[in-house]
């Protein structure tokens, strides 16, 4: 058997210090000099950090700071109400772009189906350029929409259709030009972000309501969409004082989450497109406001997601009232776990103001057109919204 060679300890240790020294000759240089400093401080004294200051409000990435404050001031203090001049048989209508495409045969069905009922009607050809998801490039769509609001021929806007774009434009529109130029703008879904900037950047008057794609189906609007379309471009209409009425499915459909009454200026619409605007100079406006939501096709924990940035931004407290829409296909209700209503609950249950639930408009076919920017009575308890402000001005005296 044969005996294992083992090298003695001693050499071991000696060429453990010798590397090292080689060590410390290559990182810190002289040798000599690192053995005294470490002789010197065994253990390095940590440096006290500076004191941190106060942290600031976060301001948008290149945006000095006095334009955000200036921006932020202008939201809680927005311009006054601009009422657009109503809408009368005859008058142009302008549909436009600012979203997503549609296919052009049903973009002439729905040219067809507004023309017959009495109005001419001007189409922009942007959506022709289609782009993916996108109608046309930024700068196409947002010119489109600047020259529509320009063109005197054009006494109403109608969007051809939501899908997604609008917010990528918002600041490419021409807000002075839109204040000097009111008239009739109308659309839902993405175009929730138009709806909702320009007021707050002009004051404008808007419409929550169908669009050309809603025109596109059969004939066109339902009986009940087209009930409370047309009449809230005019002055005056005995259907104002309870507009939308008892929906199309009855007023026991309407849910009463939070009874009692509010006014205030009606903002909002859908909710994933109204959270993605919130800390921009386009967000909605929350003061002295009641707030409108909808939404399609999102699961309760993406609802829940967004009114939490709601509650968290401060917006939501502010309300003075809170009208639900339509939230097709949010589903669950109930069960298996917290279901959309369960959501409603948490965020509106102890709000401390009236909350109405199951109001017809959104995504559905049977919709009420709603004035955001003008002023309303919600009355939660009675199950009625009241416009208690006309949506248009009265027509100049000839």
């Amino acid at each position: 058997m044969k005996r294992i060679k083992t090298i003695p300890r001693g050499v071991i240790c000696a060429g453990g210090a010798v590397l090292a020294l080689l060590l410390a000759l290559a990182f810190r240089g002289d040798p000599a000099t690192a053995v005294r400093q470490t002789s010197a401080n065994p253990r390095p004294t940590p440096t006290a950090e500076p004191s941190a200051a106060e942290p600031g409000p976060l301001k948008p990435a290149g945006q000095p700071a006095e334009e955000a404050d200036a921006e932020k001031l202008a939201n809680d203090k927005p311009p006054a109400a601009i009422k657009p001049l109503p809408l009368r048989k005859g008058d142009t209508i302008g549909i436009v772009a600012p979203a997503s495409s549609m296919d052009d045969s049903l973009v002439r069905r729905a040219v067809e189906n507004i023309s017959r009922r009495g109005y001419e009607v001007k189409l922009s050809s942007g959506y022709l350029q289609r782009r993916g998801y996108l109608a046309s490039d930024d700068k196409t769509r947002a010119a489109e929409l600047n020259a529509f609001f320009l063109d005197k021929s054009v006494k109403a806007i109608l969007c051809l259709r939501g899908g997604y774009g609008s917010p990528r434009i918002l600041d490419r529109l021409d807000y002075d030009a839109i204040r000097q130029n009111p008239k009739i703008f109308i659309g839902y879904s993405d175009i929730t972000a138009l709806l909702n900037g320009i007021h707050t950047k002009t004051g404008l008057v808007s419409f929550h309501g169908p669009m050309a794609k809603e025109f596109s189906i059969g004939k066109g609007l339902t009986p009940y969409t087209e009930k409370y379309f047309w009449p809230a471009f005019t002055p005056q209409s005995k259907l104002f004082t309870d507009w939308g009425g008892a929906g199309p499915k009855g007023r026991s459909h309407l849910k009463t989450l939070a009874g009692g009454k509010a006014e205030g200026v009606l903002v909002g619409g859908n909710l994933s497109v109204l959270t993605c605007t919130i800390g921009t100079p386009y967000e909605a406006r929350s003061r002295d406001c009641i707030l409108f939501l909808e939404d399609v096709s999102e699961t309760p924990f993406r609802i829940d997601r967004m009114l939490n940035q709601l509650r968290l931004s401060g917006m939501l407290a502010r309300y003075k009232g809170v009208l639900l829409g339509s939230f097709t296909g949010c589903l669950p209700l109930r069960g298996r776990g917290i279901g959309l209503l369960d959501v409603f609950d948490h965020y509106f249950g102890k709000l401390g103001v009236p909350v109405l639930a199951g109001y017809a408009a959104g995504h559905q076919p049977d919709q009420a057109t709603l004035p955001i920017g003008s002023r309303v009575r919600l009355d939660a308890t009675a199950k009625k919204i009241s416009l208690i402000d006309t949506p248009v001005a009265n027509l100049p005296k000839e």
